[in-house]
């Protein structure tokens, strides 16, 4: 008995070459373009899909505070006609178990030494204790909420268009007061933020007014990465639209140690309203 013959290219019928040649290869050759191009096409549009609020909290888990800072800051303040002041003051803010606080307090010029901002959250509900969201910092422009950490609680967020902020490209996310007391309460109608696409750092607040109006701009400059990896701008622009005013809030010095922020330095400002 003869062994089975074995295939080769000869055993072909010359009329299956003309009638199909090649179209085993482009069926192969889509298949697997397809087959690698599905889950490519999965991650660029669960990253589209990715609602504004997950982009903030990503955003906020990145570039999270250490539990201890203390800064020293000036504050440099700017009219419509360029006339300028400066104070100095020192920061310190502590988070544990119980919650967080912070505090700026002034050191010159020496009629305002000693006057300070407190602001304190309760781990457990939330609740804020001291200066009112939006009272000034100190005669500046910035408010009290416009230097604390973004509270996502408290907004509902959605994203836009994409933008090019210095040829970087930012996500945008346009935030709504969650509730009227709120609104009330920041004394603003919405927020446009601006996020760095590679790193979710935001770069700039843009503010409307109860009126809708576009009344300031913030954006943080001179961004620094720490041993943390999160990023800290070290100068904080405020610009008033509509009165011309700024305000440049200025790290000059910054270190992440309990022995520069012990608890009792909040001792005495918990209690006040």
């Amino acid at each position: 008995m003869n062994p089975p013959r074995k295939p080769s290219l000869r055993s072909v019928p010359p009329s299956w070459g003309k009638k199909h040649s090649g179209r085993p290869f482009v069926f192969l050759e889509r298949w697997v373009s397809a087959a690698l191009l599905l889950p490519l096409a999965c991650l660029v549009g669960g990253a589209r899909a990715q609602d504004g609020r997950a982009l903030m909290e990503e955003s906020l888990r990145r570039h999270a505070p250490p539990p201890y800072v203390y800064e020293e800051q000036a504050l440099v303040l700017s009219d419509r006609q360029g006339q300028l002041g400066v104070r100095t003051m020192r920061y310190y803010a502590r988070r544990d178990a119980a919650g967080s606080q912070s505090l700026r307090v002034i050191e010159t010029p020496a009629e305002s030494k000693g006057n300070a901002i407190y602001v304190g959250r309760d781990a457990a509900d939330g609740k804020r204790r001291g200066a009112a969201p939006s009272a000034p910092v100190f005669g500046s422009n910035f408010s009290v909420a416009d230097l604390e950490e973004e509270q996502v609680q408290d907004f509902h967020y959605k994203r836009e268009a994409d933008h090019d902020l210095d040829r970087v490209p930012h996500h945008a996310l346009r935030a709504v007061p969650a509730s009227e007391a709120v609104a009330s309460a920041t004394n603003y109608r919405e927020r446009r933020l601006y996020l760095r696409k590679d790193n979710l750092y935001i770069t700039r607040i843009e503010y409307r007014d109860r009126q809708g109006r576009l009344a300031r701009r913030q954006t943080f400059r001179d961004p620094r990465p720490e041993e943390s990896g999160a990023w800290r701008a070290n100068m904080i622009l405020m610009e008033d639209l509509v009165d011309g005013r700024r305000s440049l809030l200025k790290t000059e010095r910054r270190a992440h140690s309990p022995d520069y922020v012990p608890a009792d330095v909040f001792a005495g400002w918990q209690a006040k309203p």
